[in-house]
């Protein structure tokens, strides 16, 4: 019934490969010729986790596993794994969103090499389920974005003082104040770049912005931006703890045929001093990675909106939206000129090129 696959241990893809099917022996997985494609394939993609939906044995039964296999045990790696053990076990113990039960889980390299083990999803054709990298993008509306942001708003709702201890202890920290979050931006702006129109010589990013989107003097109207909207953001009602995602993206949703949705890749969840902040950081990382469906985005500002509207907060709701933008479009489009030559000649980078610097000059036009 298993298999141990005899590789080459002298090399990093060697012992990553053994390492999986060692644990995935130990586990009671079932390895036949296909398991064995994927991983081949998986443990030579230089990502830095294995995973697998297989069979495995429970007892007397054969049940169908996602499977997590960290590539090394250190610290960069195995901080996050645990981090998204811890917190998917605490949601699925509060019922607060819904979440995959772990089945069996170690993060102690000490012990044994790190895994986790997981429900996976019901069986059956989906129309949406997952979406890998780009695909399945194009198929998200308006019943998706508003699902999505009462997700993300429930996630949010989560009290920091009643998770374990353990568990608060790992959090990663993200902006806590309006005065970090303003230098970060700036920082973006600050940054050098390598823009492909001017075959790679560096530049200071918010002048290739200036010119690719029109706007004069940029920087002046980021800072009265920043200036204007933070009474609202910055509000004593705002400076509270919230928890963050901090990876919202659509490929880390799973969206049932009901409409519901299920966050995914709980590694980078995180806590903020300002519950505006922290809505900023969540929903303008998935609306900025949601660059090649227009009408989604739209959909999913005014979701927000509508969300904060109905909490009659509707000028906060409009506040976050455009900072959302500012903060994740700027960062995502620097990204764009640093990238090789090649890359930037790309058609699907030059698409979602343009597709962030429209949404970042829709901010000013208002």
């Amino acid at each position: 019934m298993y298999y141990m696959e005899k590789v080459k241990t002298h090399n990093k893809t060697g012992k990553y490969r053994q390492r999986v099917y060692q644990v995935l022996i130990e586990q009671n997985f079932i390895i036949g010729n296909e398991e064995k494609k994927i991983i081949k394939e998986r443990t030579s993609n230089e990502r830095r986790y294995f995973f697998m939906v297989a069979k495995r044995v429970e007892g007397k039964k054969i049940v169908e596993r996602f499977i997590k296999i960290p590539e090394n045990n250190s610290k960069k790696i195995l901080v996050p794994f645990q981090r998204q053990i811890e917190m998917a076990k605490y949601l699925s113990a509060k019922q607060i969103i819904k979440t995959r039960n772990i089945i069996a889980s170690n993060y102690n390299p000490k012990k044994e090499i790190p895994f986790v083990i997981m429900e996976t999803f019901p069986r059956g054709h989906s129309k949406i389920g997952f979406i890998e990298n780009n695909k399945g993008v194009e198929l998200l509306g308006v019943r998706e974005a508003q699902y999505t942001i009462n997700q993300i708003k429930k996630f949010h709702s989560i009290s920091i003082k009643s998770l374990p201890p353990k568990l608060r202890k790992n959090l990663k920290v993200y902006s806590g104040d309006y005065k970090n979050f303003r230098q970060k931006i700036f920082k973006y702006l600050n940054k050098k770049v390598r823009p492909l129109d001017k075959r790679g010589k560096p530049e200071i990013f918010h002048d290739v912005l200036e010119r690719r989107i029109g706007i004069i003097n940029l920087k002046n109207k980021v800072r009265g931006l920043l200036t204007k909207l933070e009474p609202i953001i910055d509000s004593r009602k705002n400076q509270s703890n919230s928890i963050v995602h901090g990876d919202m993206a659509p490929n880390n949703l799973y969206i049932f045929d009901s409409g519901d949705v299920e966050l995914l890749d709980l590694e980078w969840v995180g806590i903020s001093k300002n519950k505006a902040l922290a809505m900023i950081i969540d929903f303008g990382n998935l609306r900025a990675r949601s660059w090649s469906n227009k009408k989604f985005r739209k959909a999913l500002d005014v979701a927000l909106i509508k969300t904060y509207r109905a909490q009659k907060q509707e000028e906060l709701g409009k506040a976050i939206v455009q900072l959302s933008i500012l903060r994740s479009h700027i960062q995502l489009s620097g990204y764009f000129e640093n990238y090789k030559q090649e890359k930037q000649k790309d058609s699907m980078q030059t698409r979602r090129r343009n597709s962030t610097e429209r949404d970042i000059l829709q901010i000013f036009s208002k």
